[in-house]
């Protein structure tokens, strides 16, 4: 089985083969139905928070778009929120992504999974594939291949006809960002060992970010952690930081002023941003598209959660909680 760590620094490879078949597959795929009225997607766990940076992309371009959670969408009156809708799961097998399709049934419906095989695959209108390599239980590869997926599917929609040569470029961002990264995480890692909560805040994409970094911090770390958007976080969640809590921040100007403030406070702060500051322990990552930023945002932050693990005498594998009802038989 591919370990953790392994599954990282194979991202620049799984990035560059699910691009390729992406835009293969995209290119046979009828997008018609998704051109106008609104459009809604839908996904739970990761890949829920993956749905973020495309409906932010498809909004900042005029198009009415919306991220649901596939639970919503499994209830009556579902298939009147949107004209049509995207259903995101990485394994292809979520209960409740799967059931979702029931109440949209008669809706275009595009299905985004690792296999053309999966239950939501075959039950949808067309099937858009991930990333050929495997991938870990915590998941690693499938979530940035997400993104990728939904940022090339949002540029289509928005009419660009040929893939933006940023994805061509995205497999060496990665690699240099891993490789910064990598040092950033052995700088940081000491550090985050003895925190006792983690929480992650993020504005734009790096809301996206904010929710995948807590759930990798409860599945890997076993750690209670909550991830949320910024302005949300600035009404009242902070009031518990206080010496030993940890905080992973994502953004620009406010981001960097909170991280600021968070030290102040005596948390343990890695900032991740496209903007040099002093504000907190910084990895500048390359300034890119919304629907790419995420991508680069999660590394680090998969490379300091393997680093800490291994400190605190975690091996990151298999979940200890699993539950049977989560995905179809």
């Amino acid at each position: 089985m591919t370990t953790f760590a392994e599954a990282i620094h194979a991202q620049p490879e799984n990035l560059a083969a699910a691009s390729a078949a992406f835009a293969g597959a995209i290119s046979e795929v009828d997008l018609e139905t998704l051109r106008a009225g609104t459009i809604v997607f839908g996904g739970i766990g990761a890949s829920a928070h993956a749905l973020i940076p495309a409906v932010l992309a498809l909004r900042a371009a005029g198009r009415r778009a919306f991220a649901v959670s596939a639970t919503e969408l499994t209830k009556p009156g579902a298939r009147e929120l949107g004209d049509a809708f995207v259903l995101v799961s990485q394994s292809g097998a979520s209960v409740e992504t799967v059931a979702a399709l029931e109440q949209l049934n008669g809706a275009p419906v595009i299905a985004i999974s690792s296999r053309g095989d999966s239950p939501l695959a075959t039950a949808a209108q067309a099937w858009l594939p991930l990333g050929p390599l495997p991938d870990t239980p915590v998941a690693t590869l499938s979530y940035t291949a997400t993104l990728q997926a939904l940022g090339m599917l949002t540029q289509a929609l928005l009419g660009q006809r040929r893939p933006d040569p940023v994805w061509g470029r995205l497999p060496d961002l990665a690699g240099a960002v891993i490789e910064a990264g990598t040092r950033f995480a052995d700088s940081v890692a000491d550090g985050f060992t003895g925190v006792s909560s983690l929480d992650a805040v993020g504005g734009g994409p790096g809301h996206a970010s904010a929710g995948e970094t807590a759930l990798l911090a409860r599945e890997a770390l076993r750690l209670p952690a909550a991830g949320m958007e910024t302005r949300e976080y600035l009404h009242g969640p902070l009031e518990a930081v206080a010496p030993g809590s940890g905080a992973v921040v994502f953004g620009r100007r406010r981001e960097h002023e909170l991280a600021q403030a968070l030290v102040s406070f005596g948390a343990t702060v890695a900032l991740i941003s496209d903007r040099r500051t002093d504000a907190a322990e910084l990895i500048e990552i390359p300034d890119v598209p919304t629907v790419v930023a995420p991508i680069l945002q999660i590394l680090p932050v998969q490379l300091l959660v393997d680093r800490v693990a291994g400190l605190r005498g975690l091996s990151i594998g298999e979940l200890r909680r699993h539950q049977d009802d989560t995905k179809v038989q």
